[in-house]
């Protein structure tokens, strides 16, 4: 019933800008732009996010979907802003142990920090924009050509993509303070805790795409 609702041929069709480009011609771009898509809507096109455009209900409920899945991103940066800043400001209380103020490490977590706040403000600048947009002007205006429909998507699932480099720079930090001080045990640890989540994104990404 919901699809029928989103997808029903009273709407008016959706313009090719919005279409992703033939993957036989143009594998690239194509990829991108399905990259794009399921990082800022969640979805491998654009498609739903175009019929959302042509009904009040449809857009306040992908506007409310939008939004807190921002504010959700906004959260979580806001965490690692923490995390990475205790990394960057304060002295290992056992140095022998993890001595994350290494070059290497201390690079890596100042570089989490930097991504973790540039994120949290990217996010809340679009949360408090895209909440005040109307259904007309982001049609019309914001997504009027595919750099603009581009842009668009790329402001909306640029938070997540902040946390995501944020997040993979602290664990490089602390991979490398835990590596440093050649201590086997601790090496197997971090070595085991690695492995245990690194083949989730990439079954996550292969589940998504049809």
């Amino acid at each position: 019933m919901e699809n029928e609702t989103i997808f029903s041929p009273n709407k008016p069709p959706i313009p090719d800008w919005w279409k992703a480009p033939d993957p036989q011609k143009f594998p690239k771009q194509a990829f991108l732009f399905r990259a794009l898509c399921l990082i800022s809507v969640a979805r491998p096109s654009a498609d739903q996010y175009w019929q959302s455009f042509t009904d009040d209900d449809e857009w306040e409920k992908q506007q409310k979907k939008v939004i807190n899945r921002l504010c959700n991103t906004n959260i979580v940066a806001g965490l690692m802003l923490t995390t990475s800043a205790v990394f960057v400001s304060t002295q290992p209380p056992l140095t022998s142990f993890l001595p994350y103020t290494l070059h290497g490490s201390y690079i890596f977590a100042f570089l989490s920090f930097t991504h973790a706040l540039g994120g949290l403000m990217c996010g809340l600048a679009v949360v408090n924009i895209y909440e005040a947009c109307d259904r007309t002007w982001v049609k019309d205006v914001l997504t009027a050509s595919r750099f603009r429909l581009c842009c668009i998507l790329l402001f909306i699932g640029w938070p997540g993509i902040s946390l995501t480099i944020s997040i993979t720079f602290l664990m490089l930090a602390i991979l490398i303070a835990c590596y440093a001080p050649g201590v086997w045990w601790v090496q197997c640890l971090a070595t085991a805790e690695v492995l245990s989540w690194v083949w989730l994104p990439p079954l996550f990404a292969w589940c998504t795409v049809p």
